[in-house]
């Protein structure tokens, strides 16, 4: 199947704590090098900081890398004033600062500052379909998008009681942290295929989400991240059904939504997608480098 500019093949499922997870192999598009953000952070190249004064839905990032450095969205920040998640995937230009929009995920704190830092997590896929959803147009002169903070907060609430974490500042990180010590023994033996440049979850015929890069490694850096956040909306266990074509529905819907293109936070294009699906992605040089997708609320 054609995707942008990318032909995927959808791969056999995996079974992982009551998702079927099911890869996406396709050839690199040949985008010029750049640092994952886990890769950034781990060799001590990237820093995230709150701004002065601070504002919740903005963060600054920096970075001394001599290639550009990408965070996707969804992506968790912790620490700061309150943990945050990257409402849009950004293409930080190599030795600069850069504000990028954030949403908040820790509605209990403000203040009681720590060192802010990248995360092994990104947030589940509900929270970032209606993050998406409720992502603000475009403002003159900026290429910030708000999200519907409320909104977000809720899904964080939801996923509170529903796994009964009790948190003392009401932060996603402790519900994730919390669930993924039950599954690690599940999520630490998902293993990306040579070629897999993307990652489509469902339970049984629902699709949840889907995440597309430009290249295996890329993917490779975020698998686990991705399906552990997919993990926080399956019930423990389900009876597991072929969901094959449940997803070449939902890819052909993802080819035929709307396309709202502009200016990217940093390098590249921003592409949202309008229609039948949720989603948000980044072009570079007119390729494809990450997208984030999910079916629209029935």
């Amino acid at each position: 199947m054609q995707l942008f500019d990318m032909d995927v093949t959808i791969g056999d499922r995996v079974e992982v704590a009551g998702l079927s997870v099911f890869p996406l192999t396709g050839a690199a598009t040949g985008a010029p090098p750049y640092l994952t953000g886990p890769e950034a952070f781990a060799a001590g190249l990237l820093a995230v900081a709150e701004l002065d004064p601070p504002q919740v839905p903005f963060l600054v990032v920096t970075h001394g890398a001599d290639v550009p450095v990408l965070l996707v969205e969804g992506e968790m920040l912790v620490g700061g004033d309150q943990d945050r998640t990257m409402n849009v995937t950004v293409l930080c230009p190599p030795r600069t600062d850069l504000v990028v929009p954030v949403s908040c995920v820790e509605a209990g704190r403000w203040g009681a500052r720590r060192a802010m830092s990248g995360s092994s997590r990104l947030a589940p896929g509900s929270l970032r379909a209606a993050k998406i959803r409720g992502l603000e147009p475009r403002s003159a002169g900026s290429h910030l998008r708000r999200s519907d903070q409320g909104r977000v907060w809720d899904e964080v609430d939801r996923q509170s009681l529903a796994h009964d974490v009790e948190s003392r500042t009401s932060a996603l990180d402790d519900v994730q942290e919390e669930l993924e010590a039950r599954i690690a023994a599940e999520l630490d033996a998902v293993e990306p295929l040579a070629d897999q440049v993307g990652v489509v979850c469902t339970i049984g015929n629902e699709v949840l989400g889907l995440d597309l890069f430009d290249r295996p490694d890329t993917l490779a850096r975020y698998l686990r991240a991705i399906v552990a956040g997919h993990a926080l909306d399956a019930p423990v266990r389900v009876s597991h059904v072929d969901g094959f074509r449940a997803i070449e529905h939902f890819l052909a819907q993802v080819v035929a939504s709307g396309r709202d293109r502009g200016h990217g936070v940093g390098l590249g294009d921003e592409l949202l997608l309008e229609g039948p699906v949720a989603g948000i992605g980044l072009t570079l040089d007119d390729h494809l480098v990450h997208l984030a997708a999910f079916p629209a609320p029935v």
